[in-house]
């Protein structure tokens, strides 16, 4: 009877120290938790500033690389004229398909139009606040454009934060020795005063097309 008794006591005492380990381990996590969670915030937050800073600034190497190609192998610069600032830029080219090239912002996004075709240079996951054009050419046979742009992205953090960058540069021509032009004769790229849209026309079999896509003398 007496040893079941101190069985049953050293039972009671070794459960009695159990649950003041575990009172103890949950002390000491809930402190681990406490410090450790605020770190691993700040660690996702800086993570997600780094990945907006390298989209942003890849995407705005990319576009103005794609533009300097772009400028570079066109054979005239048909807006802005000689020593003018536009926000649209019109380029003549050696190929009816891609003549003329129109480059603009549009909708928060840069967007190249080659002939009737159509393509956005920018991400999706970034916004263009700006973009402008100024013709610096010093003569007809010596031209060369000076291209700007502001690209940003919004970070989603407990206090969103915003990341911009600017881009530019100075891109000289470097036509063939007999620029070809348009063979179709087609209306040069202009601003229609009427309506505000930006008007120009592309040869499709001979034939000149009229195509519209931006706004003139705004930014879209």
């Amino acid at each position: 009877m007496a040893r079941d008794t101190l069985h049953h006591r050293h039972m009671h005492d070794r459960a009695g120290v159990t649950l003041v380990e575990l009172l103890l381990f949950i002390a000491i996590m809930g402190i681990m938790a406490s410090a450790l969670i605020p770190f691993l915030f700040s660690v996702t937050e800086s993570r997600q500033r780094q990945d907006a800073i390298a989209l942003v600034e890849q995407n705005g190497a990319q576009v103005l690389q794609e533009i300097i190609r772009t400028v570079q192998s066109a054979e005239r610069i048909i807006d802005p004229p000689l020593g003018g600032t536009g926000f649209i830029l019109a380029l003549q080219t050696d190929s009816g398909a891609t003549n003329p090239t129109i480059i603009a912002r549009s909708s928060g996004a840069i967007i190249m139009v080659q002939g009737r075709s159509r393509r956005v240079l920018s991400s999706e996951l970034v916004g263009v606040t700006h973009f402008a054009v100024d013709n610096t050419s010093t003569a007809e046979d010596r031209q060369s454009v000076a291209v700007s742009l502001d690209m940003r992205r919004m970070i989603r953090l407990s206090q969103p934060l915003v990341y911009s960058s600017h881009f530019d540069t100075v891109i000289n021509l470097y036509p063939d020795d007999t620029p070809i032009g348009d063979a179709c004769g087609c209306l040069a790229p202009f601003c229609d005063p009427a309506t505000k849209i930006y008007i120009w026309q592309t040869c499709v079999n001979g034939v000149c097309v009229p195509v519209t896509d931006f706004l003139c003398g705004v930014e879209g």
